[in-house]
């Protein structure tokens, strides 16, 4: 139950006497297992299993909305992550969660808009992976095999995406409300997201590229180089930009992404340090269609998905790198009655193409299923188990979640997790 804040008291202005602030949030805990085992290079690279107390997803929420008179409203909107694990911002690897790092470190944004219409600037989420099609993740569990198979691989440049300007589709558009279209500035963090998200450069090797140095990182942090504000002599063209088509209506729902992004000439790709002035662009989209078999109110659903995805680097020789690949998901949710619930998941992505060439076993497969007991509106517990199988060639698919896994999986490496939790929203 959102709280209701006496504004004046918190902000001690007159702003508070029309503006209403709400608190909310949640708290997302589990006790469980995680392994990421079977390393192509041996039993040194494995991660053996490990019990965990892991926070899955914990955050406090900020509203701010004030009625401007006819219709309109504006409106501020502030997502903190929190780690209730081990009160820090570092995960289950001792690695920093960027979800946690400070205030909005999951969206923020601040707004105008009335029913039909919204504009909404700052860091947003653009959401391929979870909303009406894809509920398990983001509403019931730790996360599902969608999630981690759209966000491994070649991967799109972002799920939620930092300096941004978004038009978002009102309430009062009916079915289609919730679609929107956007576009960012990345700057230099465009290359945190490459770190973040994705798997090595396809085509290029130890001589082409070198690992970062912690010095390295270290300047390119999350929060360090945001938006055009870059060193000197570094590119500031940066761009990334999409849209979201969004449908529900009775029974169906229906979603189209898509998403284009420009790094322009960097000097630091995807984790590694590259020739000065190479470029990397990124394309991707999806389509996806899902059934409520028991009414639009019940959680009852079918959905699939399937994707492409392709990442071009281009070096300032202009010699060329292409990869590609396709990823399909299947979701089921069936409500046992009595506040039971049965889902399950499963994702595939395709062999990765370099240059139309396919490279083997680079595929990965996943899949999950999961129960819930809903004990009230507000608060349910849950059992569930996960696994991610890739190829020996494959290192980029994981357990999505800075705060989840207990490293990053090796090549060839299969993961495995199980967990009791508990979800409270308040």
């Amino acid at each position: 139950m959102k709280k209701s804040l006496i504004a004046l008291a918190v902000l001690g202005t007159s702003f508070a006497a029309s503006a209403q602030v709400t608190l909310g949030g949640r708290a997302a805990m589990e006790v469980g297992s995680w392994q990421a085992t079977g390393a192509t290079a041996g039993a040194a690279s494995d991660f053996r299993s490990r019990t965990r107390v892991a926070d899955t997803g914990s955050r406090v929420i900020l509203r701010v909305n004030e009625d401007l008179g006819g219709g309109l409203r504006a409106f501020v909107m502030c997502e903190t992550g929190i780690n209730i694990d081990n009160g820090g911002s570092t995960g289950q690897a001792n690695t920093n969660n960027a979800n946690t790092t400070s205030w909005c470190s999951r969206e923020g944004h601040a707004g105008i808009g009335n029913q039909t219409a919204e504009i909404r600037l700052g860091r947003q989420n653009v959401w391929w992976t979870q909303g009406a099609l894809n509920v398990t993740g983001s509403v019931y569990h730790a996360g599902d095999s969608f999630t981690d198979i759209m966000t491994g691989g070649i991967g799109q440049y972002a799920t939620r995406g930092e300096n941004m300007v978004m038009l978002v589709a009102g309430p009062g558009t009916g079915a289609w409300a919730g679609s929107n279209v956007y576009m960012g500035f990345m700057g230099a963090s465009g290359h945190i997201n490459s770190i973040m998200t994705g798997n090595s450069i396809p085509g290029t090797t130890a001589a082409t590229y070198t690992p970062q140095t912690a010095g390295s990182y270290a300047q390119l942090a999350p929060g360090a180089d945001m938006g055009e504000s870059v060193g000197a002599n570094t590119s500031s063209s940066g761009r990334y930009q999409g849209l979201k088509l969004s449908y529900s209506q009775g029974a169906m729902v229906g979603a189209f992404d898509m998403q284009t992004s420009d790094t322009g000439p960097t000097n630091f790709l995807g984790g590694a340090v590259a020739a000065a002035g190479t470029k990397l662009e990124r394309s991707a989209w999806r389509l996806g269609a899902g059934y409520r078999y028991s009414g639009t109110k019940s959680p009852n659903i079918v959905s699939i998905q399937y994707g492409n995805r392709d990442r071009t680097v281009t070096t300032a020789a202009n010699a060329v790198t292409k990869g590609k690949e396709d990823f399909l998901g299947l979701v089921g949710q069936y409500d046992l009655g009595s506040g039971w619930l049965l889902n399950a998941t499963y994702a595939r992505a395709s062999d990765r193409k370099d240059n139309n060439v396919t490279v083997a076993n680079t595929s990965a497969n996943a899949y999950g299923i999961g129960v819930v007991k809903t004990l009230s509106n507000r608060t349910h517990g849950f059992f569930h188990y996960r696994a991610i199988n890739q190829g020996t060639a494959q290192s980029g698919y994981g357990f999505v979640g800075g705060n989840y896994q207990g490293g990053s999986p090796a090549a060839g490496a299969d993961s495995k997790a199980w967990g009791f939790g508990l979800v409270h929203n308040f």
